[in-house]
């Protein structure tokens, strides 16, 4: 993504972050420990390129980061929402509005949205389901995050008994919060409760098993 390119898309965000934007010289670190910082315009053609934001997500411009989320404006001219974003999963999860225009989170403090509060089971036993019978590869994937030591030589047996337990007592929160990484794997991973599997990471409509 050239500067050129950067410049373009900024032409086209809303006034008051084109203002903004124009006196701001250096990032602003908007939680006072680094947790969030709003880009400088000498910071955007980094951020851009290195998440590869052009071509993810065209017509869009990521302002600001917090750790794997990044935050950005729809640069169609007409102004619009602040959205977050999760880096590892962008094109694939949908964008999460944080402020109805830039100015209005601008004169929060830049304020985040509280995170919700955890809806799951503080450890439960935990199963893999769905990986199709091919995916030895997003099995390997599984294996690393939840440290596993399944025998490679087991992995496509395997998927043929699921779901099977993939890990006793597992850590529900901090799992899920590594698969804010491996978004591939979301859709595999449940754990047991009194009504049956359960997703480890929620859907809006999540289904008994």
């Amino acid at each position: 993504m050239a500067l050129e390119m950067i410049e373009r898309l900024v032409s086209r965000t809303d006034a008051a972050y084109q203002r903004w934007s124009a006196v701001v010289d250096d990032d602003v670190d908007a939680t006072a420990d680094g947790g969030l910082l709003v880009f400088c315009r000498e910071s955007l053609l980094e951020r851009n390129t290195t998440y590869e934001v052009g071509e993810w997500l065209p017509g869009h411009l990521m302002i600001a980061q917090e750790g794997d989320r990044g935050y950005l404006l729809r640069c169609d001219g007409d102004g619009g929402p602040v959205f977050s974003v999760d880096l590892g999963g962008l094109g694939s999860a949908d964008p999460e509005i944080v402020a109805p225009a830039f100015e209005a989170w601008q004169r929060s403090g830049f304020a985040l949205p509280p995170d919700p509060e955890p809806d799951l089971p503080t450890i439960a036993d935990v199963y893999i389901d769905e990986i199709p019978v091919d995916g030895v590869a997003l099995l390997m994937r599984a294996r690393k995050m939840l440290g596993a030591d399944w025998r490679v030589v087991d992995l496509k047996s395997m998927l043929t008994t699921q779901p099977f337990l993939a890990a006793t007592s597992g850590r529900l929160c901090k799992l899920q919060h590594a698969l804010e990484s491996v978004p591939e794997l979301r859709q595999h991973l449940f754990y047991a409760a009194d009504d049956g599997l359960q997703p480890v990471w929620a859907t809006e409509s999540p289904e008994t098993r």
